[in-house]
């Protein structure tokens, strides 16, 4: 008894407050805006969650790729020998599968240039004439 009058006096002030038409929306017994929540909100949660795992996945992938890049010009900069000289690194960037994710994603960097000792190519300009 005590219950019931609560929520008549819950509803009460209600009415009160909201104006006509939102009143009965808020006090309608069917719950189907309940029911549309209970499946829609999980699937919304499980996609923005997928969204960040993808997003994060992107941000380590441009992470390795100017590491990679980084490393290649340190590379570049401690060659001392003499012409050209090939440059290849291969790094491979995995996102662990779990989750709504069946299969592994996997991203492989490539990283190739060339190599020129531009101080043997300066001092030995007249042999290539």
């Amino acid at each position: 008894m005590y219950i019931r009058s609560l929520h008549l006096s819950c509803c009460r002030r209600l009415r009160s407050r909201l104006p006509g038409s939102l009143e009965k929306k808020v006090l309608n017994k069917r719950g189907s805006e309940m029911v549309e929540a209970a499946i829609c909100v999980p699937v919304l949660i499980l996609t923005a969650m997928l969204l960040l795992r993808l997003f994060t996945f992107y941000l380590e992938i441009l992470s390795t790729g100017i590491s990679e890049h980084m490393s290649a010009l340190e590379a570049w900069d401690s060659y001392k020998g003499s012409g050209l000289r090939r440059y290849s690194s291969e790094t491979e960037v995995k996102m662990l599968k779990g989750g709504l994710l069946k299969k592994d994603l996997t991203k492989v960097i490539r990283t190739r240039t060339y190599m020129i000792n531009e101080d043997f190519m300066v001092r030995a300009g007249g042999a290539f004439e």
